[in-house]
């Protein structure tokens, strides 16, 4: 975990779960940077025969390959592409489409709530027919349009997790659809990370 002093002293009463969250991922080096709750989770309640797509990678890249049918895995940044690259082809993985996907602006630059044209990123759904997916998985760039997307693409009972949810001003705020039941919320006394899943049609 990649130490921002900045933020500790601004929040120095979650240093208590930072130094626990760091001895957790230190001691468990194969899973993803995610809640323990979520993680518990998806190890419950994921299948082999489940297509997926993740946007922003990492550890949970791998992690997450080993335990779907087929992930297709969106990285923005090149010298972080190349590093989780590494480590797919160490493992062997064959049943992961990794894309270097460059964005369409600053890096830096907030979330537009409308784009004029949809960003190349987010676009990768589009490879997708609509209620063709398992499992869209968000923890990247162009989140809340990444969202929105991908409603439409995932089936009836398909899980949509978002990491950091506390990025935006409140749960509520996020664009998933009010029927939507939650059925996972977990913490680590840091961020958050929530996960829907796609009701039936009714």
């Amino acid at each position: 975990m990649e130490v921002n002093v900045g933020y500790w002293l601004r929040h120095p009463g979650r240093v208590p779960s930072g130094i626990a969250y760091w001895v957790w991922e230190k001691l468990n080096p194969d899973k993803p940077w995610l809640c323990r709750g979520t993680i518990k989770f998806c190890e419950r309640e994921f299948a082999g025969s489940m297509t997926g797509v993740e946007f922003g990678s990492g550890r949970s890249t791998a992690w997450f390959a080993r335990r779907v049918g087929h992930l297709t895995s969106v990285e923005h940044d090149s010298g972080w592409h190349a590093r989780v690259n590494e480590t797919l082809q160490g493992e062997g993985l064959t049943n992961i489409d990794y894309r270097l996907v460059r964005l369409d602006h600053p890096e830096d630059e907030p979330e537009r709530s409308e784009y004029d044209s949809l960003p190349a990123y987010v676009a990768v759904l589009n490879d997708f027919e609509d209620e063709s997916l398992d499992l869209v998985v968000v923890d990247g760039h162009y989140r809340t349009t990444c969202i929105k997307e991908s409603l439409q693409k995932l089936k009836s009972g398909g899980l949509l997790l978002v990491d950091d949810i506390n990025l935006w001003p409140s749960p509520a705020s996020l664009p998933v659809p009010d029927g939507w039941p939650v059925v996972d919320r977990s913490s680590n006394g840091i961020k958050q990370t929530w996960i829907w899943r796609k009701p039936p049609p009714r």
